[in-house]
């Protein structure tokens, strides 16, 4: 079964098993914003093969990833959905490393010790991209309506 009948199938359950109404509409919300940097991208094109992106915390590799794919991939790193406002077309190959936020403040010899950039300032030293918060118009789905299911 492949992805687009499985999200049919999943829809029908939904609306069948909790009687759930949705639509979809744009509205405007804060993301963060990927540009390319003053100095210019610092990104090895890819050869546009197979793609392949791997993240996991504090770290991103990927392999012929367009930058459409990249914001997806960073919007779950995020707090914001990431939008790709770069201009750049064709896919690349990267890593991306940096020191992710903890919950527990970080002592200054802590700091001091990681070898790793804040996110904000790793996409600009490695990639040689920026990111940036703004209020932008963004697809988002809305729950019209939703039952708790009776039981089986």
């Amino acid at each position: 079964m492949g992805d687009g009948s499985l999200m049919t199938a999943l829809r029908s359950l939904l609306a069948e098993r909790f009687k759930l109404a949705l639509h979809r509409e744009t509205r405007p919300i804060q993301a963060y914003i990927l540009q390319v940097a003053k100095n210019g991208p610092k990104l090895e094109k890819g050869d546009g093969d197979s793609h392949q992106t791997n993240s996991g915390r504090g770290d991103i590799v990927a392999k012929n990833a367009s930058m459409d794919r990249f914001a997806e991939v960073l919007s779950r790193q995020m707090d914001l959905p990431v939008v790709n406002r770069t201009g750049l077309e064709g896919v690349f190959n990267f890593r991306l490393q940096w020191a992710p936020e903890t919950t527990a403040p970080e002592k200054p010899a802590e700091r001091a010790a990681s070898d790793r950039a804040p996110i904000f300032t790793a996409i600009q030293e490695q990639l040689g991209l920026r990111l940036h918060a703004q209020k932008v118009p963004i697809e988002v789905i809305v729950i019209d309506h939703a039952e708790k299911p009776t039981e089986n």
